[in-house]
């Protein structure tokens, strides 16, 4: 799939997601992202890529866990660009709660955003998708969707248990969808480690992180955002995958000296 003038939605992008747009600016796209609360931030994104060549830019507001907002958000998209090529869902919220402190906002929460939202989002996107043309150069495709798990869901973290359920659906709606939409859209499912720093993490917080990751240090938006972009325009057989990029995090580490 060539990237040049390809239709993208990016759902959400402060942190990975806008470099991520950046790098697809780069590659002459056209770019649509979604907010809900985060406006000022998606627009200066797009500014951004329309210096960085973006063929063209679109900011849609929209709930993605109200389905008929996430319909809505598709064919904006469609409307503007005349197609939806792909769709990078990568908005997502992380929430830790002891088990003893839970409540079902918490659960609630998780699921609208980790869960519903992409499931909407992808299933909107899928629809049009199947509505229109090959993608040219793309071996037949005529779309191509790529989800933002987690690598815990299969190796579970304590004080997670509502965030991790949630994730863990969408890697079950990934692998559903894949067999759905075959053989004309491609979905995968990328599992990152922590690949950037969230807000207010404390020195303890990250020592014990790179601690139990065998490469001993964090990720970074380029190490997940250039596997988006080998799905995207390195291979046109990869569907139903699940990706981690975690340092190792899944395996732990093996404390005993060597």
């Amino acid at each position: 799939m060539k990237l040049a003038g390809a239709s993208i939605l990016i759902t959400g992008g402060r942190r990975v997601g806008s470099a991520l747009a950046r790098s697809l600016a780069d590659r002459g796209a056209k770019l649509a992202m979604t907010y809900r609360t985060s406006r000022e931030a998606i627009e200066q994104t797009l500014d951004d890529c329309r210096s960085r060549g973006a063929a063209d830019t679109l900011a849609v507001e929209a709930d993605l866990a109200d389905p008929a907002q996430a319909e809505r958000a598709v064919n904006r998209v469609v409307g503007r660009f005349g197609r939806i090529d792909a769709l990078i869902n990568m908005a997502s919220i992380y929430e830790r709660t002891p088990f003893a402190e839970l409540t079902p906002e918490h659960y609630d929460r998780m699921i609208a955003a980790n869960l519903s939202a992409p499931y909407h989002s992808a299933v909107a996107a899928g629809r049009a998708m199947l509505a229109q043309g090959p993608i040219a150069d793309a071996s037949g495709l005529k779309g191509k969707i790529i989800c933002f798990g987690d690598w815990g869901t299969d190796r579970p973290r304590g004080g997670d248990l509502p965030y991790i359920a949630a994730k863990g659906g969408l890697t079950t709606m990934t692998l559903a969808m894949a067999k759905e939409l075959a053989p004309h859209v491609a979905v995968n499912l990328i599992q990152p480690g922590t690949i950037v720093p969230w807000p207010n993490m404390t020195d303890e917080q990250r020592r014990e992180i790179v601690g139990a990751t065998p490469l001993a240090r964090l990720g970074s938006a380029d190490d997940a955002n250039r596997l988006v972009l080998y799905l995207l325009e390195g291979t046109d057989f990869a569907t139903g995958g699940c990706y981690r990029i975690d340092g190792g995090r899944y395996l732990g580490t093996d404390d005993q000296p060597s």
